[in-house]
């Protein structure tokens, strides 16, 4: 079967998910592409679509841009004939936009490596592929609502992800110095704000929700890219890369610097910043570690957003990550469903001025459907019950608060964060700043600094490659400039 996986607008992440998909479909004899519709334009998309003739188009979602890949798809069902496929983060945990949606045919829920391959056998077989597990289809006018399959165990008994499929279809993705890859899968920890929660809860009683793959299967899967694309810094933004087995972090410090040999970066949480970790670590290549500190404010990080942590514990994770001169990156979000947020969110800014990351990663509460936190805004009027969400998550919060002068302070905080982290000589003129009605133009800043730091800040710059990284910049910076223009 042919299938072609098609993102509605570009983003420059690593689209991990497909690259497994393509793999587990290449394993079995069937044919997959991807493609970036806003790249091709109207034209160009046709053309793909008329000479390939792909028998399934699957979007993978979340909720944000959920909408734009439902109408993309509601367009070219007016022209074409295929079978719609969603799968993501957002069926997965809505899975009734299929009674809401009439052009959407399937959702798969989960993981779907084993599920999709199935759904494709059972079609080519001509057997009864609206029952296959973990999809939802629509079928002779009803929806048939199939139960989940169980968790892949040993992850290493899947088909490699096959980059190939990813990079081909997005050049600019394929160029790219710097590619993502996972070692792991699942979380054990209950933060309200992620997915993880829940995704347990769905798979609960079918296999482990936390899974490694072998240290030389990663290894193996980087080398495969390294042969064919660009490739100066790798990423790994498994939930915590230090959750391993026993003996894992050092059979893969070592065979990542016999056979890899470029830097990388990879996410921790504070518990597991020791000394012996981060030495093993740098000495294969660590460049940075990414923190997801998430609030400063203790009760609220602990209370509201689950995170079972002290501050204590944040800032010896800070002084060891500086003290092995590995660059710190910290993740944090704005604008809680707490009284007084922006005093909240003041806390959060001091505590991580105090850390002196390299990096600050911004973004604003996002309480995604599905989640503890998106009840809890709920709950406590922060968030009606009926009114969708806005897909915008880097322009306004979602939420409700007292006033629209303390709304337009978090946002405003939000798109200067990392302007007051890197010169803190500006955080007594912080509230002052954040009140101005200059949305619009700290926005831009905004917009140019986030280029600045992913393309010259958050990876190593390819010294000998000025004119490849300067392109890199000014085209991350059109992409997001670019949304200027919507409101």
């Amino acid at each position: 079967m042919r299938i072609l996986f098609l993102t509605a607008e570009y983003n420059k992440m690593s689209r991990l998910g497909i690259a497994w998909l393509a793999g587990a479909l290449a394993a079995n004899g069937h044919e997959a592409r991807y493609a970036v519709a806003s790249r091709l334009g109207h034209k160009r998309l046709r053309e793909l679509l008329q000479a390939y003739q792909p028998d399934i188009i699957g979007y993978s979602t979340m909720t944000h841009d959920c909408p734009a890949h439902v109408a993309l798809n509601r367009e070219l069902k007016k022209e074409f004939t295929f079978l719609a496929l969603f799968g993501g983060i957002h069926p997965t945990f809505s899975p009734e936009m299929i009674d809401e949606e009439p052009d959407c045919d399937a959702v798969c829920i989960g993981e779907g490596e084993l599920a999709l391959v199935e759904f494709c056998r059972r079609i080519e077989a001509h057997e009864a592929y609206w029952e296959t597990p973990s999809f939802w289809v629509r079928h002779e006018g009803r929806i048939c609502r199939n139960e989940l399959m169980p968790l892949v165990s040993d992850l290493d008994t899947l088909p490699p992800p096959d980059h190939r499929v990813t990079y081909d279809g997005d050049p600019f993705l394929g160029a790219m110095g710097g590619k993502l890859f996972m070692a792991s899968r699942g979380c054990p920890y209950s933060c309200t704000y992620c997915f993880n929660v829940r995704y347990r809860d769905l798979y609960r009683g079918k296999g482990p929700s936390v899974r490694h793959r072998s240290a030389r299967a990663v290894i193996d899967e980087i080398c495969a890219v390294k042969a064919r694309y660009p490739l100066w810094f790798t990423g790994f933004p498994d939930d915590n890369f230090a959750l391993k087995p026993p003996g894992w972090i050092d059979e893969f410090c070592s065979l990542y610097r016999e056979r890899v040999g470029v830097p990388f970066s990879c996410t921790f949480r504070p518990e597991y910043f020791t000394d012996e970790v981060l030495a093993a670590l740098k000495q294969a290549g660590l460049y940075s570690l990414m923190l997801a500190l998430e609030c400063g404010d203790e009760r609220v990080a602990n209370e509201v957003l689950g995170r079972n942590l002290s501050n204590d514990e944040v800032l010896r994770a800070a002084e060891r990550t500086n003290a092995h001169g590995v660059r710190l990156v910290l993740m944090n979000m704005l604008g809680m469903p707490v009284e007084n947020s922006f005093e909240v969110d003041l806390k959060t800014l001091d505590l991580i001025i105090q850390m002196r990351p390299i990096v600050t990663l911004t973004t604003l509460l996002y309480p995604w459907p599905g989640t503890p936190i998106h009840q809890y805004a709920i709950d406590h009027g922060f968030l009606s019950r009926d009114e969708p969400l806005s897909p915008s998550v880097r322009r306004h919060s979602v939420l409700t608060f007292k006033s629209l002068l303390e709304k337009r302070k978090i946002e405003n905080l939000h798109k200067l964060f990392d302007l007051f982290v890197q010169f803190p000589w500006l955080r007594k003129y912080c509230e002052t700043i954040c009140a101005l009605p200059l949305s619009r133009p700290y926005l831009a800043l905004y917009f140019i600094r986030v280029a600045y730091t992913q393309t010259f800040k958050q990876y190593p710059v390819r010294a000998f490659l000025p004119v490849g990284s300067l392109r890199e910049y000014l085209s991350c910076l059109y992409l997001y400039l670019r949304l200027l223009r919507t409101p």
